[in-house]
């Protein structure tokens, strides 16, 4: 069963919102878009999940999206809680093109894509913080 469905994010709304209202010759505008086509990616990978997850018994399954808690200090955000009688998934999802490297060391995630290489955050350490909290 969904408890709780996906929704558009907000934060797309508010860089469309923005865009609309910015001048084309604005100096921030490439800024922008970049990362409202980084959002798009983000959620068009989320969206591409609830195919899969189509094919867990509703019966045995209890489906949050887009999860927000706080932990007595930080609000935190999980993309996608699973629950069972017997388990509770965490599932971090990211649409990123390219090879991708797990860089222990660094505890970072790289992204090597067109000749140029890009870090991010370990998505398997942010899902082991949300595990602890």
């Amino acid at each position: 069963m969904i408890a709780k469905k996906r929704n558009y994010p907000i934060r797309i709304k508010k860089l469309e919102a923005l865009l609309r209202r910015l001048p084309k010759s604005h100096m921030k505008r490439g800024d922008i878009e970049e990362e409202l086509a980084k959002s798009y990616a983000g959620f068009r990978g989320e969206q591409s999940m609830n195919y899969h997850f189509d094919y867990l018994d509703k019966k045995k399954y209890t489906i949050i999206h887009d999860l927000r808690l706080f932990d007595q200090n930080h609000y935190f955000q999980m993309d996608t809680l699973i629950l069972s009688t017997r388990f509770l998934l965490i599932v971090e999802i990211k649409n990123i093109i390219g090879t991708l490297i797990f860089d222990k060391s660094f505890q970072q995630l790289i992204r090597s894509y067109n000749g140029k290489e890009d870090a991010f955050h370990n998505p398997l350490i942010q899902a082991k913080n949300h595990q602890k909290k």
